[in-house]
């Protein structure tokens, strides 16, 4: 049996390769690591941070947020590190990307005690605040592996051009 071919008009061919499919695809995927990886952050370091500071009451520093601000905050960046190392490594990550992505939280936590130190901000505005910093540094850092984080690879080394 002869199967006559059919040619695709020029205006049919974008729909047919999937060309939107494979731009939206890769920003949704990175949209929606985002969205996890900053809800585990939050809410995983919340709970690691609440652990914490009840800890500290039991051990006698039940205003430790007061007594020692500065390190209040870098106790409360290990925490949100905390979280995201168990996550990512709990869904197989890498330990460079994980420990990446956990850094901008440490990183974050440095800068604001650097900024008290300062005196560009306050300690108790700045540990309201931190997470939502966290969440945004943790972009640039996704930002700075998209491929891994859009979906179109799945490990740190460059994909394979057919």
């Amino acid at each position: 049996m002869r199967v006559l071919s059919h040619t695709a008009e020029p205006h049919q061919t974008a729909a047919r390769d999937g060309t939107p499919r494979r731009v939206v695809r890769p920003i949704g995927h990175f949209l929606m690591h985002l969205l996890e990886m900053c809800a585990v952050m939050c809410l995983g370091g919340g709970l690691l941070i609440v652990l914490f500071f009840g800890a500290a009451a039991v051990l006698g520093y039940s205003d430790l947020r007061q007594t020692a601000p500065q390190l209040s905050i870098l106790a409360i960046a290990v925490c949100l590190a905390g979280a995201m190392v168990a996550w990512m490594r709990f869904r197989r990550m890498a330990w460079r990307p994980t420990l990446e992505m956990a850094g901008s939280s440490v990183a974050v936590g440095l800068l604001m005690v650097v900024s008290s130190w300062l005196g560009l901000a306050s300690t108790t505005a700045l540990i309201g605040v931190e997470c939502a910093l966290a969440c945004v540094a943790m972009v640039a850092v996704m930002l700075f592996r998209v491929r891994l984080y859009s979906g179109r690879t799945t490990s740190d080394a460059p994909a394979v051009q057919p």
